[in-house]
């Protein structure tokens, strides 16, 4: 049974709008499924704040394959496209986070599902307003339109999103 596998996106090191496309085109070709795009945003750095600011969306798409499949791939795309790991919340060419996978509930050494820190960030709540606004966290029991009212929308439009059709 295919489940909505939803992800964030963000860059903010070289051409973050393109690292962005291209990671969206991997992500389609690497889970052979077309994924629904939210609007892109400009937000300021989380955590580390002294950084350049970041570009952010999110996508949703329909997969038969597991989490932990899910996971390998997208850590095999943002390798791909030269992410490197040398800080926590540090600048990075592509940053790819599972958010949801359907409604499941999952904690291990390697990931957590709902992904822990979504209903606090503005850069993840705003592009998932554009393509799932009712969408029910399975842990806060909230939609995502309930929960960005519950924190300070600091993010700017930087595109209308790509064709989703």
């Amino acid at each position: 049974m295919k489940k909505k596998l939803v992800l964030s996106l963000g860059s903010n090191l070289g051409n973050r709008y393109a690292y962005l496309l291209r990671a969206i085109h991997k992500i389609e070709k690497y889970f052979n499924s077309k994924p629904v795009v939210a609007h892109f945003y400009e937000t300021p750095p989380w955590g580390n704040e002294n950084q350049s600011r970041f570009i952010n969306t999110a996508i949703y798409l329909h997969t038969d394959i597991t989490i932990d499949q899910c996971l390998k791939k997208v850590q095999a795309i943002e390798k791909e496209m030269g992410r490197l790991k040398t800080e926590k919340w540090g600048p990075r060419i592509i940053d790819i986070d599972i958010l949801f996978y359907e409604y499941d509930v999952l904690e291990t050494d390697i990931i957590t599902v709902p992904h822990q820190h979504l209903h606090q960030r503005a850069f993840v709540l705003k592009p998932l307003q554009d393509i799932l606004p009712n969408f029910i966290h399975p842990l806060k029991n909230k939609a995502i339109i309930q929960l960005i009212d519950d924190i300070d929308d600091n993010t700017l439009l930087f595109s209308k999103t790509i064709d989703n059709e």
